[in-house]
């Protein structure tokens, strides 16, 4: 599905909801809808907004970004200097909405307060999931993206194999990782995670100074980001003769990833997958080590819709891109987590092979 059909998709939805205006601040959604690749510094400092009709689009940005916003095809760029909520009230008055739906995950509570009292007149209805729940279906070209992000994960790894030793520090093998995804893709789809030894204990480890050790284990979790589509891909390392209870938690976790991928279809309950490794754990007596969920969605952003957890009450549905990775952690004594990524497709439906990276 192409920009311009996304777009009609959005209107339709607005003119069954009374029309009015949508207000796009998800950077991922922006780009999904528009084109737009500039990426927002942080909360407070937006590369733009969206403003989408049953009959306009309009892109408001600052000079920074107006080269790109006056090459977006379906989308009039409006270019402001001081204020980003003046610009957006004034156009919201030229044309007469009266509805606004807005984006209450995207957008900070000071801009909408300044929004509504500079337009008194207007209904806000905050939304959200709208435009992620389309996102979720990947087209045949965004999995071909994906998957091309996916073989440059996976050259990386190899990669990363080969130059993992004892005495490199996480931060150093880190900064490799980091040089890699700038050098085989357009950068790194999240800060990757190096952990050894204890830090593995932490799922979301952040790198440290501490050199890695003969005799542990370390979790390396990348992604690389391609044309704005991101990878992700976890593997745990053996620095020789690690603790033995490392090594059978390994051993399970990759049955684990066997025991859930029959569950992994369109058309079944999300939570039925998780709930089987949940099971199996329980039953070898490790649950209580296992700390996330089974996997999410992975797209525009690394972790978008749909979670992959017991909690779920959703199906899967074919088109969606998934990760697998079960992992169990040991206090003061490290973890292991093995990650892969899972296309739902179709039954008959041919997946691409991996690009050559």
């Amino acid at each position: 599905m192409s920009c311009p059909e996304r777009l009609k998709r959005l209107r339709s939805w607005l003119k069954r909801k009374g029309g009015g205006g949508f207000l796009v601040s998800s950077p991922e959604n922006r780009r999904y809808l528009s084109g737009f690749k500039a990426q927002d510094v942080s909360l407070k400092e937006t590369a733009g907004l969206l403003l989408v009709t049953p009959a306009e689009a309009f892109i408001l940005t600052d000079p920074r970004y107006q080269e790109e916003a006056r090459e977006l095809r379906d989308f009039e760029a409006l270019i402001y200097r001081r204020s980003l909520i003046q610009t957006l009230a004034a156009l919201i008055r030229r044309l007469g909405l009266r509805q606004l739906f807005y984006e209450e995950n995207f957008i900070s509570c000071g801009r909408m307060e300044a929004l509504r009292r500079a337009l008194p007149e207007v209904r806000f209805r905050g939304v959200s999931g709208v435009i992620e729940r389309w996102r979720e279906i990947k087209s045949p070209e965004e999995i071909l993206l994906i998957r091309e992000a996916e073989a440059r994960a996976r050259k990386i790894l190899r990669i990363v194999e080969q130059e993992i030793h004892p005495g490199i520090s996480e931060k150093r093998m880190a900064w490799r990782i980091l040089e890699l995804c700038h050098h085989l893709g357009d950068g790194p789809s999240f800060p990757p995670i190096v952990a050894g030894g204890p830090n593995a204990a932490r799922p979301h480890a952040e790198p440290t100074d501490r050199l890695l050790r003969e005799g542990e284990a370390v979790i390396v979790d990348l992604g690389v980001r391609y044309k704005g589509y991101c990878s992700d891909l976890t593997r745990t390392f053996f620095l020789g003769q690690v603790p033995e209870r490392l090594r059978e938690a390994l051993h399970l976790v990759r049955k684990a990833q066997e025991k859930a991928r029959p569950f992994l279809k369109p058309g079944l309950p999300i939570a039925q997958a998780d709930r089987r490794v949940r099971q199996f754990f329980q039953q070898a007596g490790v649950l209580q080590h296992y700390l996330h969920a089974l996997g999410h969605g992975v797209g525009l952003e690394v972790h978008e819709a749909p979670s992959v957890s017991y909690r779920s009450r959703r199906t899967f549905r074919a088109g969606q891109v998934i990760t697998l990775e079960p992992g169990l952690y040991f206090q003061d004594l490290g973890g292991v987590r093995e990650e892969e990524m899972v296309y739902l497709l179709n039954p008959g439906e041919p997946l691409p092979p991996l690009p050559e990276a």
